[in-house]
């Protein structure tokens, strides 16, 4: 359950985050819309001339995986959820006339969408995926009543709703809760001290003084979690993390007893708002970076 977590640090520049100016983008949002009509027929014609009937060609990783992979990438730039959940379902609708096929591809969007140690991985394009599972008529009852708790818990925390609440304890015994936070972001990390990842990232965050002085300036709380349930690694792991941070322990293991968030990789990453609502789920520290940059050039 402890995968990696691929970093892809980036020189940061905090100026160009208060020195950009506005533009005029009128033209270029029209230039959008049509880039978007023919990216979303693309996208709904992307399988149109693959056999899926040929085993050997979709078992074959230079044709069938590249195909898949090349798909994936078409579906994360698309923003609408209706034409991803409508590409999803012609694809697989053409596949599940060869149930070799089928099972194939549905063994691959788990590899690239959910894996913990995939850097393609991406709740939201596997939702439109497991949602095709658990209603499609090539599945028996008990083949999709297998994929209804993943299901379940890639809606949790999604984009822009509440994240799930929780208690945790501090260093000093006290408890207090997740939502007792009163900042404009949170930075919530669930660490493992044990994970060579997690302490990257930890120190990366700790130790870099641009990004130091990025999230004071953005006014950025890090809350960071060890959920494992080992009080002496978490006790021993605390002068590792900036004393600025708070550094909590779930003692009691709800979050994985009751699935609150879905920690296939460490570390995993939310970047949630004022309200504690979901700006970016199990993300990477420099998607964060360049959520900051977009959003407030």
């Amino acid at each position: 359950m402890k995968s990696p977590i691929f970093s892809f640090w980036l020189p940061i520049c905090v100026a160009i985050l208060f020195c950009c100016s506005c533009k005029d983008n009128t033209k270029s949002k029209q230039q959008n819309e049509k880039l978007l009509i023919t990216a979303d027929s693309t996208l709904l014609h992307f399988w149109d001339k693959f056999d899926m009937k040929d085993t050997a060609q979709v078992k074959n990783p230079e044709k069938g995986e590249q195909q898949l992979a090349d798909f994936i990438q078409l579906l994360s730039q698309n923003p609408d959820s209706a034409t991803r959940d409508k590409a999803v379902d012609l694809m697989l609708d053409k596949a599940k006339t060869n149930r070799t096929s089928f099972d194939y591809f549905i063994k691959q969007y788990e590899h690239y969408l959910y894996e913990g140690n995939s850097p393609m991985r991406n709740d939201i394009l596997y939702e439109s995926v497991l949602r095709y599972l658990i209603k499609t008529d090539l599945l028996s009852d008990l083949e999709k009543e297998a994929y209804r708790p993943t299901y379940k818990l890639v809606l949790r925390n999604k984009e822009g709703q509440a994240a799930e609440d929780f208690s945790y304890e501090l260093a000093n015994g006290k408890k207090q809760k997740l939502s007792d936070t009163k900042v404009k972001y949170t930075f919530l990390i669930f660490y493992d001290p044990d994970c060579s990842h997690c302490k990257e990232t930890i120190h990366q965050l700790r130790d870099t003084p641009q990004l130091v002085q990025l999230f004071a300036q953005l006014q950025v709380q890090v809350i960071a979690i060890d959920p494992w349930g080992d009080r002496t690694k978490w006790k021993n792991y605390e002068s590792q993390l900036s004393d600025k941070w708070i550094n909590g322990f779930d003692a009691e293991s709800k979050i994985l007893s009751f699935n609150l968030y879905d920690l296939k990789a460490s570390p995993t990453i939310y970047l949630l708002d004022e309200n504690k609502k979901v700006l970016l789920k199990d993300t990477y520290l420099q998607q964060v970076i360049d959520y900051f940059v977009k959003t407030n050039s």
